[in-house]
């Protein structure tokens, strides 16, 4: 039998806020509700947390490891053509939204918290850069013409087809998006 390491307290109350700010948001979402039904106290979750948004950015950080285990390492798998990497990043998105039609944590928070809270809408946007990044620096290994403006029109159409697809519960239009992306591969 492997060993396994039990999740910390504050792994456990990370988790418990992940699945519930995603759920139902960041401002609707009280503490209460994050730690129903948990058996932690909050005296135990301010005790790593001494505030709402404290835990609403440690659960960004989450999502941002997630981001590169759930999403970017399945793609890039798929094949060693930077070229059908975009694609497959494309299709591993769907395929996640076609499970749980939920969109961006990341987008979802910056949204929420511009102009009012700084460290949380600074995550929401360090995430889409981050995200638009990795086409750029796919697009450069494509030897794409111009890999910068290229690699920041994909990361729009994917970033706007994860808002899309929550908004109208829609992953297929992930397919629309990736015909844009065909011909701006193709130029």
């Amino acid at each position: 039998m492997a060993d396994t390491v039990a999740p910390t307290k504050k792994q456990e109350i990370i988790a418990q806020a992940y699945n519930a700010f995603y759920d139902g948001g960041f401002h609707a979402t009280g503490i209460d509700t994050v730690m129903a039904n948990s058996g932690i106290s909050k005296r135990t979750l301010y005790k790593y947390f001494p505030s709402k948004e404290d835990l609403i950015e440690a659960v960004l950080d989450q999502y941002g490891e997630d981001t590169d285990t759930y999403l970017f390492k399945p793609a890039l798998a798929r094949s060693d053509d930077p070229r059908e990497q975009i694609l497959a990043l494309f299709d591993v998105r769907r395929e996640m939204m076609e499970r749980t039609c939920r969109g961006c944590l990341a987008m979802k928070a910056g949204q929420e918290y511009i102009g009012k809270h700084e460290g949380i809408t600074a995550r929401g946007r360090a995430a889409s850069e981050y995200v638009e990044g990795r086409f750029v620096e796919l697009c450069e290994k494509a030897g794409l013409a111009d890999p910068l403006e290229t690699g920041r029109q994909i990361g729009l159409l994917f970033q706007g087809a994860a808002m899309t697809a929550q908004m109208q519960q829609k992953p297929s239009v992930f397919e629309t998006a990736k015909k844009a992306v065909h011909i701006l591969l193709a130029a």
